[in-house]
């Protein structure tokens, strides 16, 4: 188990030749899991590892949907969706749903995949941010996979756990193409989140005046 932990520390660090090394000696290390049920590959992504999980990914590892998902494996996960529809519903142990997976780390072919066999454009997240794809895709900054959800009906104005919508986020995030595409598709400016902050407030706070300014020009105020 130590030797896992510290395997898997490595992995979140981007220490890749530590992670060579850790395979080299021990192989089983790939496929082991944490107590959360994620290997190696899905730590890196999680940790944005983008280096050590390309590494990990070029091993094979084993791959459920929802890693596959991560992944953006297209073929493999359509092949497991048509082996059971009710997968495109069901939620990784941290509560997401393939389309949350496939939205917050960019794979927009997956995405469109997933909606066409069904998958709720507007599902919720079963963990405590009970968030949709849209927001999702906003906090991990993937610009067309939000494309891809709004050209398919989520909803810009959707309220995750707190109260914040998907604009908050681009604007916190400083991610002016992100504004403006929420924007071109109707999210409103003045939506406050329970702690009374608007997308505007956000953006003064992170220091984002171009986005600041782009609010304020379609209405957005302080109160």
């Amino acid at each position: 188990m130590n030797d896992l932990k510290s395997f898997h520390e490595q992995v979140k660090s981007g220490d890749l030749a530590g992670v060579r090394a850790s395979l080299t000696h021990d192989a089983s290390l790939l496929n082991a899991k944490n107590e959360s049920g994620q290997n190696a590959f899905l730590l890196a992504k999680y940790y944005r590892q983008a280096e050590t999980a390309e590494y990990l990914l070029s091993l094979h590892p084993q791959l459920d949907l929802f890693g596959s998902c991560v992944a953006g494996q297209v073929d493999a996960a359509m092949a497991e969706i048509d082996r059971d529809p009710s997968l495109l519903e069901a939620r990784s142990p941290d509560g997401w749903t393939p389309l949350h997976l496939a939205a917050y780390f960019g794979h927009p072919a997956l995405t469109n995949a997933l909606l066409d066999r069904g998958a709720d454009v507007n599902a919720r997240s079963t963990n405590y941010m009970k968030n949709t794809p849209l927001h999702a895709a906003a906090a991990g900054r993937q610009l067309e996979t939000m494309k891809v959800l709004l050209a398919r009906g989520a909803d810009t104005n959707a309220r995750q756990q707190g109260g914040s919508t998907a604009l908050h986020s681009a604007a916190q995030n400083g991610d002016r193409e992100a504004v403006e595409l929420l924007l071109a598709h109707g999210a409103q400016v003045n939506l406050r989140a329970e702690n009374n902050q608007a997308p505007l407030d956000l953006a003064l706070t992170r220091g984002h005046h171009e986005i600041a300014q782009l609010l304020e020009a379609l209405g957005a105020t302080l109160q």
